[in-house]
């Protein structure tokens, strides 16, 4: 079954299983566009609304966890009886919509509703998001309204719409942000580089990749929860 996941062999696999890697592709490549029928379908699979909510959690933070190897370069260390997964990386994103049409979920939505994890999530969000070493509180807001707005994320990047970039460095924190997030197989040295060349020591780019992989976690989190009606 996973190797059928991964050639994109949907049509493949049980209805349970099809409606499952639908709602993580949708999720993850185009968030905006989940909706009320996506929660028929996967109601229609047999899934409670308990275990749609678990599916949820699953996709966003898998979402953070390939953002953060993607910028950073991490390979493999282990052995996997899976082929070796080669992205496209000449394959382009998804249109995003208008502004006007970006969803809006307020932060009710935006962690997940088991009680241990929720609690984690949150404290893991205060310290991303709000530290100020080593990486600027500011730097932190530019990253994540960014990232928020490739995600079609109304709620976030208004409540972001002060940190647009005001100078070169924050334009460059901006960049690295948008194509994290928009293309992140595309990633490589030359774009943490790029944070290096504007004074960035190593720590704060381990925290830039983790604001950007937390902010697309989250908006996918808000949209799965709020969306599918």
């Amino acid at each position: 079954m996973p190797e059928t996941v991964l050639k994109g062999q949907d049509d493949q696999l049980p209805a349970r299983s099809a409606a499952l890697a639908r709602y993580a592709a949708r999720l993850t490549a185009q968030p905006w566009t989940v909706g009320p029928e996506t929660g028929t379908e996967l109601a229609a699979a047999g899934l409670s609304p308990e275990q749609v909510e678990s599916a949820t959690a699953v996709v966003a933070t898998f979402n953070y966890l390939t953002r953060v190897a993607d910028a950073s370069g991490i390979d493999f260390d282990y052995v996997s009886p899976l082929p070796a997964f080669e992205p496209a990386r000449d394959r382009t994103a998804p249109d995003r919509p208008g502004q006007e049409s970006w969803p809006v979920l307020d932060a009710g939505y935006r962690t997940v509703a088991m009680p241990a994890i929720a609690d984690a999530w949150t404290a893991w969000h205060e310290y991303v998001f709000t530290s100020g070493e080593p990486l600027p509180r500011r730097a932190r807001g530019v990253l994540a309204r960014a990232a928020a707005q490739e995600c079609c994320d109304a709620w976030r990047a208004a409540e972001l719409a002060d940190h647009a970039p005001r100078d070169d460095a924050e334009a460059r924190l901006d960049a690295f942000a948008r194509k994290l997030s928009r293309t992140p197989w595309r990633m490589g040295p030359a774009d943490l580089a790029a944070l290096r060349d504007a004074g960035h020591p190593e720590p704060a780019l381990l925290h830039a990749i983790s604001v950007v992989a937390l902010q697309n976690a989250e908006s996918r989190l808000a949209m799965g929860r709020g969306l599918l009606g």
